[in-house]
């Protein structure tokens, strides 16, 4: 049984208008990184990486933002 989960991040950031380098420059984390998670490359990531960038696009939108504008669960398969 695998979880089905799509990564929302590349959505987010054309909506707030941020670059991925740019987030990734404030959020001090590898440019590889960002770019991984917006293609839906990304298999794992750390909770306290996923939280900071979180805090990262609050801080540079000065809106509050959740999980749930990065992440979206679409059942088991």
């Amino acid at each position: 049984m695998a979880l089905t989960i799509r990564i929302k991040l590349e959505e987010t950031l054309e909506r707030v208008g941020i670059t991925k380098n740019a987030l990734a420059r404030e959020a001090k984390v590898r440019p590889n990184l960002i770019y991984e998670m917006c293609e839906g490359k990304t298999r794992r990531i750390d909770l306290d990486t996923l939280s900071n960038i979180i805090d990262t696009i609050n801080a540079m939108t000065g809106k509050k933002h959740t999980i749930a504008d990065l992440l979206e669960h679409n059942g088991t398969s």
